[in-house]
């Protein structure tokens, strides 16, 4: 007689690949809830389990630690605002991305959790490398791209240092998200991404070839 795993599907070979699918959809969609309602601290293992309707043995088969899949389900759940506009040049394109950020931060529960979450990595080494693997790899991995493209089509300046144009885009953002000095605001976060653009835009060439100054 077939039995079921906990992969999904049968062992009789009936396939598994939907009902794992399925089940690790639910996992992520559980902690990303969790994370949005209490922050890591409701999304305990034993919580997101419960929620997905499986094992906690489930959940460990995709996931190392609570803080991965906690931070995978955060991910997901805030992933539409990381899509640049279709057919969008690279300046408009980062505008988005930085404005978005701010957009999510302030609209939703994300940013308390943000806050959260960069004060508990500066002690637990677990959430510190989850949050640089799940939040901001891909996040810098996407605006990267942006910025190469736009030297590449030459509307920036080529050779400019991507690590470091990334890190001038979005910390401005974290800066008064983690301490409060003065409003996050979209306003804020347009005015800061156009006084970097001022700087790494190409300058057309006058006639005769010369630079503008």
């Amino acid at each position: 007689m077939a039995t079921a795993d906990e992969g999904g599907g049968s062992r009789a070979g009936r396939p598994g690949r939907p009902r794992s699918e399925s089940r690790r959809a639910a996992i992520l969609s559980a902690a990303g809830d969790l994370m949005m309602e209490g922050g890591l601290r409701a999304a305990t293992m034993e919580a997101i389990a419960a929620r997905a309707g499986v094992s906690k043995a489930t959940v460990y088969k995709w996931w190392p630690s609570r803080g991965a899949v906690a931070l995978e389900g955060f991910v997901r759940r805030a992933a539409g605002c990381w899509t640049p506009p279709a057919g969008a040049g690279a300046v408009q394109s980062l505008r988005f991305l930085v404005v978005a950020a701010v957009r999510l931060f302030t609209t939703t529960p994300a940013g308390p959790l943000m806050r959260s979450l960069a004060a508990d990595a500066q002690s637990d080494p677990e959430i510190a490398r989850a949050l640089r693997e799940q939040w901001l790899g891909p996040r810098r991995a996407v605006a990267a791209e942006v910025i190469r493209r736009g030297m590449r089509e030459g509307e920036l300046r080529a050779g400019l240092d991507v690590e470091a144009t990334l890190d001038l885009l979005f910390a401005p953002v974290y800066y008064r998200l983690l301490l409060g000095h003065a409003p996050l605001t979209e306003e804020f976060a347009a005015a800061c991404v156009d006084q970097l653009m001022a700087g790494v835009r190409a300058v057309p060439a006058e006639t005769g070839g010369e630079a503008r100054p």
